[in-house]
């Protein structure tokens, strides 16, 4: 990117043992970021894996557990402020445990989930619902591709949605 550019930074997260259908989109995404990447379009991409759902009391207990469970409550805080939607993310319901009849809070994970930094400020993730209209992880990555400077609007194409739990 240019020296006067935002720095833009990318996270995916990738849900692991998910269907086959799933898995393809995962790894096109993973191309076409890297390839992104590689031209400069994106200063720093990380890739993270996840699993299906994460129990908040049990994460605490772990570095990495605090360090998702952390990541979530930023985006809890940009869907607050910028009247977008994380439905995708299911977020905190309970589940419960037919052995011990106990009920525990979980988070259940989309199988493939964006955040997009600019200049280090939380600027979009994906994906996520705003005015009625559901935004794609595949979105964002081709408004990655298309524009020069990243916005917070996200361009929407109508495709299949694999990325629900």
């Amino acid at each position: 990117m240019e020296p006067t550019a935002n720095t833009v930074r990318v996270e995916l997260f990738v849900r692991s043992l998910c269907p086959e259908d799933a898995t393809r989109q995962q790894n096109h995404v993973i191309d076409q970021l890297q390839a992104l990447e590689e031209a400069g379009r994106i200063d720093d991409l990380s890739i993270l894996v996840w699993g299906s759902r994460i129990a908040p009391a049990l994460a605490q207990r772990t570095a990495a557990g605090r360090e998702l469970l952390d990541r979530l409550t930023m985006f809890e805080q940009w869907e607050r402020d910028s009247g977008a939607s994380l439905d995708a993310f299911d977020w905190h319901h309970a589940v419960t445990n037919m052995a011990t009849d106990e009920s525990v809070d979980i988070i259940t994970l989309p199988t493939i989930g964006l955040a997009e930094y600019v200049d280090g400020d939380l600027r979009h993730v994906a994906p996520c619902t705003r005015n009625g209209t559901v935004y794609r992880v595949a979105d964002r990555v081709n408004r990655l591709a298309e524009t020069a400077q990243p916005t917070d609007e996200p361009e929407h194409r109508p495709e299949t949605v694999l990325e629900s739990p």
